[in-house]
């Protein structure tokens, strides 16, 4: 039986991953979700040191991180600080965090414009993520591709990294060069957990 721990982007709640922990629970896996503090009072380091509190509440092994959109910085410190406790990251429709840069840094870096997708200024965006390469890199990672994305200007260049990469031509599912890395493709806008849920839990649900 795994565990999945669900972690929203931005301001958004818990209750976004309702609909996807009913399909996986009816499936017989134990599921939780956390709501991040207001972002506009406070920081990166502290949502991830709210997740790595609720990991060790729950005392859980063997944990499958899941994190949407702004969460992937989120899930990623959480597995730098806790790695023995991470069975997998799951990156939703998100960035995939850099060493030493913040969201705001990788919009900048992709030539985009944050305030363009309504990306306010604030604390836990701005702040600069570091992390252990070499420790995240032992992680099994999956990523989810959201081919509808209100983000896919950002996106698209993370998908087109992981087609080069890929072994074979199904590209709906497919291991990348790096055996760490899963990739998927779902045909869905940004907001995949309200709009596709039980196609987005079998993504999930994946070896």
């Amino acid at each position: 039986m795994a565990y999945y721990l669900f972690v929203p982007g931005g301001k958004r709640k818990k209750d976004d991953w309702d609909d996807v922990r009913a399909v996986l629970e009816s499936h017989g896996q134990r599921t939780d979700a956390i709501t991040l503090s207001d972002p506009e009072h406070s920081t990166l380091s502290d949502h991830i040191s709210e997740v790595c509190s609720r990991i060790d509440s729950v005392k859980v092994r063997d944990i499958y991180l899941v994190g949407h959109s702004y969460a992937s910085f989120v899930i990623t410190g959480v597995a730098n600080t806790i790695p023995e406790k991470i069975a997998r990251l799951i990156f939703v429709d998100s960035s995939i965090p850099e060493n030493g840069n913040s969201l705001f840094d990788i919009f900048h870096l992709a030539g985009i414009d944050p305030g363009k997708f309504g990306v306010p200024e604030w604390p836990p965006f701005t702040e600069r993520l570091f992390f252990d390469q070499a420790i995240i890199k032992k992680i099994p990672k999956a990523y989810i591709h959201c081919i509808h994305s209100q983000f896919l200007e950002m996106t698209q260049n993370i998908s087109r990294n992981f087609r080069k990469q890929a072994e074979g031509r199904n590209w709906i599912y497919t291991k990348t060069g790096d055996s760490n890395w899963s990739y998927f493709e779902l045909d869905s806008d940004h907001y995949c957990m309200l709009n596709n849920p039980k196609e987005l839990a079998d993504i999930i649900s994946q070896p």
